[in-house]
């Protein structure tokens, strides 16, 4: 359970540093660049502090594969959080574990046992009343501001204006992205030997941090003050983020790990949001977050 309660734990912390980032005017490009830089080196000095073993190739090549997958998705949060928020994106990345779900349910047939089975009940009823609260909640505010007419004196700015289209077509890519990226965690379980996890991590932050170096030269792209400084945060957390998935998925078969993963994600970034940007979260919200906790309590004994 404490390798679930790590992984979620890191994921929302990438969402609060990356809305940080962009509240503060951060450009994303350099900012990722640093973060996967930074992702790297620890997961390299991970590497050497264990004596892990040399990397084998089909290990390598589902790390390169992976790190481009990396790019992609965490290009495109940081998109749909400055499109539709970061309550509304987490929502997008969390229900798409369905992708990986359906993999684990009919390429690697597993089956949950019966306390299992009742957490992941659980963990699916968290994560529809956290998810039936956010997009209420969001939905009001845009039908709230789209009542108000340009001129009034309740008028609001043309910037803050809900872009519905732009937000959904983000959500919808992120969405698709992020189930993909779940995938070789999957596969490297199954497939690959589990003592080359950390240099597996290494490489899939190594790569990431090539391509996004070059689209960064590529687009000369401005490096503000408090860059490295975030950077370095999200690039803590994006490691443990995949790290903790991969152990964890190495305890528990997928099928449990995905729901309870989504239902934590997503109530933690609703108790987030509150804590620190002062979101407001209702009553199905806050049964959502405990319904995600009794989750993992029952997949934990359920092992």
């Amino acid at each position: 359970m404490h390798l679930l309660l790590l992984k979620v734990v890191s994921a929302v912390g990438m969402g609060l540093v990356l809305k940080h980032a962009d509240a503060r005017g951060v450009d994303r490009l350099p900012l990722i660049r640093i973060n996967y830089a930074v992702a790297a080196a620890l997961a390299f000095l991970a590497v050497v502090a264990t004596g892990a073993p040399t990397i084998s190739r089909p290990t390598a090549i589902l790390a390169v594969v992976t790190g481009g997958l990396f790019v992609a998705g965490l290009l495109v949060w940081t998109q749909a959080i400055r499109a539709a928020g970061l309550a509304l994106s987490v929502v997008a990345m969390r229900t798409a574990v369905v992708i990986p779900l359906l993999a684990s349910v009919v390429i690697w047939r597993e089956r949950p046992g019966p306390v299992q089975l009742a957490g992941v009940g659980l963990a699916l009823l968290a994560l529809v009343l956290v998810l039936r609260d956010v997009w209420r909640r969001n939905t009001t505010v845009t039908r709230d501001m789209s009542e108000i007419r340009p001129g009034t004196s309740g008028s609001v700015p043309s910037q803050t204006r809900p872009r519905v289209l732009g937000a959904t077509f983000w959500l919808a890519l992120l969405f698709l992205v992020d189930g993909l990226v779940m995938i070789p965690a999957q596969v490297f379980n199954k497939k690959l030997p589990a003592a080359e996890n950390l240099p597996f991590q290494t490489v899939i932050f190594v790569s990431a941090f090539f391509v996004t170096t070059l689209l960064y030269y590529l687009g000369r792209r401005r490096v503000a003050p408090d860059t490295l400084r975030l950077g370095a945060l999200l690039g803590a957390a994006n490691l443990g983020n995949y790290l903790f998935l991969v152990m964890a998925l190495a305890i528990l078969p997928g099928v449990l790990v995905f729901p309870v993963m989504a239902a934590g994600e997503v109530g933690l970034a609703a108790l987030a949001g509150t804590l620190v940007w002062r979101e407001r979260v209702g009553a199905g919200g806050w049964v959502g977050v405990v319904l995600a906790v009794a989750a993992l309590i029952l997949v934990q004994l359920g092992r």
